[in-house]
């Protein structure tokens, strides 16, 4: 326990940060949590909807050095690839299996 005046207020000033961090700390992973399973279950409209606030959450919680820059970057670096990528699963569905006539010739040719 604090025994100085000083001391004393330092622990209530801490309580009131610690609390105040902890809801954009909470908020972010929420946040992050919520894209990721919009991504997941195939939610593009909504997941694009959101982004812009979980951007925004990374960012404020760097701002408030609660992580790191590079994390935040790397953080709305995988949010952002993740809804990229929700796009790119049917652009490569639509493209199918089929061979073109010069990768035919290629695998011919290596035999």
């Amino acid at each position: 326990m604090p025994i100085t005046k000083q001391a004393i207020k330092r622990v209530k000033q801490d309580a009131v940060r610690q609390a105040r961090n902890r809801h954009y700390a909470s908020r972010m992973k929420s946040m992050v949590k919520l894209l990721l399973s919009y991504v997941k279950e195939g939610k593009k409209e909504m997941a694009e909807k959101i982004l812009s606030d979980v951007i925004k959450s990374i960012d404020t919680a760097a701002k408030k050095n609660l992580i790191p820059k590079n994390n935040a970057a790397h953080k709305k670096s995988r949010v952002q690839k993740a809804l990229n990528g929700l796009s790119g699963e049917k652009k490569k569905e639509e493209k199918g299996g089929e061979k073109t006539d010069e990768k035919m010739e290629k695998e011919e040719g290596n035999s």
